[in-house]
């Protein structure tokens, strides 16, 4: 009799192979926005950001930074040869330019917890009103404690924004009460403590080689940035569910992280189109909502529409995530299932 049963089981084996599926790219996208429209209250978020950012003053690093900046540009005049003058002129006029519209108020929107925003990608110049206020920094300690200051109420109010997309997407996730908020915030900044730590260690010498590579081989052009892009994308990319993990998982980050890893690499193919997917219809609106110009009321418009979008998208995400991690736990099961059943006959 017992032959019989071992056989038996091992028939039954496929039917278990049957009904793993990975997760699927339009049905995520779907449920993603459909839990968005069942709690508008969500699109909140991201339009009052925008809003602030709009209609609010605009804090400049200007001059604080420009004439170390340029000072830079002239230490460095020797290495240009004959065309120094023009290059450093050129730069000064980029650097110029960029602390211009640049609005330290910006660093609200925190990565990667943080909620989107249309207006970062914006010259933050006029508004239907007229003129925004302008304040100027004077002292690198104020900017600084102002950066850290502006970092962590981005991170509190992500984390609240993520927490709330994570329950419309999966109802079996317990309720958010103050010490799961305050434990998922905590996470929240090691993520981006750690990240900022990644990028620093990598990031600073990369760029470093890169600017080296271009003043030798100017002809390059933007190639060398272009690769480093690319290398950055493929080595992020299996993180990249790091955040959902905290947030509907509640794990700790290092267990977040590699559960991430894990799941990526078990379906590359379905997570980089997806991901594709979302960039493309992300960004590609963006260009669309942000035709009209800060200067138009036409903008409102495009903040709703970012603000729907991009929640739409951040949900489907969760909704892809939550599948996926269904079947990998089943695949491994499964194959666990396999093992067990062949050692024993």
């Amino acid at each position: 009799m017992t032959p019989y049963g071992k056989i038996i089981s091992r028939m039954f084996a496929p039917e278990i192979e049957e009904k793993i599926s990975p997760p699927r790219i339009i049905p995520s996208l779907v449920e993603g926005f459909n839990a968005i429209a069942g709690r508008v209250y969500l699109v909140l978020f991201p339009i009052l950001i925008d809003l602030f950012l709009w209609f609010g003053p605009l804090v400049r690093v200007k001059n604080l930074l420009l004439p170390t900046l340029m000072r830079a540009s002239e230490l460095s005049a020797d290495a240009y040869g004959e065309g120094a003058g023009a290059i450093i002129e050129n730069t000064n006029q980029l650097w110029t330019a960029l602390l211009e519209g640049f609005n330290l108020l910006f660093v609200l929107r925190t990565y990667p917890v943080g909620i989107p925003s249309l207006m970062i990608s914006q010259e933050h110049l006029t508004n239907p009103l007229g003129s925004p206020l302008i304040l100027e920094m004077t002292s690198a300690r104020g900017a600084i404690f102002l950066v850290i200051f502006l970092t962590l109420i981005g991170i509190v109010l992500g984390s609240l924004y993520f927490s709330l997309i994570a329950r419309s997407t999966d109802k079996k996730i317990s309720a958010l009460d103050l010490p799961v908020f305050l434990r998922l915030t905590g996470q929240s900044t090691m993520l981006t403590i750690l990240l900022i730590l990644f990028l620093t260690i990598l990031g600073l010498p990369a760029m470093c080689f890169i600017s080296s590579i271009m003043l030798f081989l100017p002809s390059l052009g933007t190639l060398p940035f272009m690769i480093f892009g690319l290398m950055m994308v493929w080595v992020m990319l299996p993180l990249v569910f790091t955040p959902h993990g905290i947030f509907m998982g509640e794990m700790k980050t290092p267990r977040s992280i590699v559960t991430s890893i894990k799941f990526v690499r078990a379906s590359m193919a379905g997570t980089g189109i997806f991901f594709i997917l979302v960039i493309l219809i992300g960004y590609g609106l963006d260009m669309l909502w942000s035709t009209p110009g800060t200067e138009s009321w036409m903008m409102l418009v495009g903040i709703l529409g970012h603000g729907f979008i991009s929640s739409g998208l951040l949900a489907a995400s969760f909704v892809f995530y939550r599948d996926g991690l269904a079947w990998l736990s089943e695949t491994i099961r499964s194959k666990e299932l396999q093992k067990t059943q062949q050692a024993g006959f």
